[in-house]
């Protein structure tokens, strides 16, 4: 019976997946035309009972494609020792005239040093950035993101981080004279 649950589960899950991707390409196109790079610093295991650690994360997203979903690549290194390289997808969504929320999903390397053992090396991240333009080109933020196996290990436990962002466009960060 638990075998029939995990398979219901995971097919649920790859259901629900396939909506989100049908929605986001469905939706209104990004107003993001130009790379963005992006630095955040915050937080891994937020939530009660897991061991905190500081985290540096940079990002880089390169022009988008096809309905407004375009190329990312990252990294980040935890306080505790730990350290995730990765390569995604993500999307902008504009709102108001400053307002953006960013949604990513990225697949990567992770090297546990002496934080939590996520279950294998291959980890997956799903993120939700959400941030306002404070000049053109740059803007500041706080983001949510989850790091798991997606139980593709024996065991799953996950880690969530909370970040603070600050995303810029680098060729507008260059004084011209």
């Amino acid at each position: 019976m638990g075998s029939c649950l995990k398979v219901v589960d995971r097919g649920l899950a790859v259901v629900v997946a396939l909506l989100v991707v049908l929605l986001l390409a469905a939706a209104a196109p990004a107003r993001a035309t130009e790379p963005t790079a992006v630095a955040a610093f915050g937080l891994v295991g937020p939530e009660g009972g897991e061991d905190r650690a500081a985290v540096l994360d940079l990002e880089y997203r390169f022009r988008p494609w096809r309905f407004g979903i375009g190329p990312l690549m990252g990294a980040a290194m935890t306080s505790d020792g730990a350290s995730y390289v990765r390569v995604g997808l993500g999307r902008d969504f504009p709102f108001g005239r400053r307002w953006n929320v960013n949604v990513s999903s990225a697949a990567g390397a992770y090297q546990h040093g002496h934080a939590k053992r996520l279950g294998r090396g291959l980890e997956f991240r799903s993120a939700i950035d959400l941030s306002v333009e404070v000049r053109p080109g740059v803007r500041c933020g706080a983001a949510l993101a989850h790091l798991s196996n997606a139980g593709i290990g024996r065991i799953n436990p996950g880690v969530e981080t909370v970040t603070f962002t600050l995303s810029f466009v680098p060729g507008r960060m260059v004084v011209r004279r």
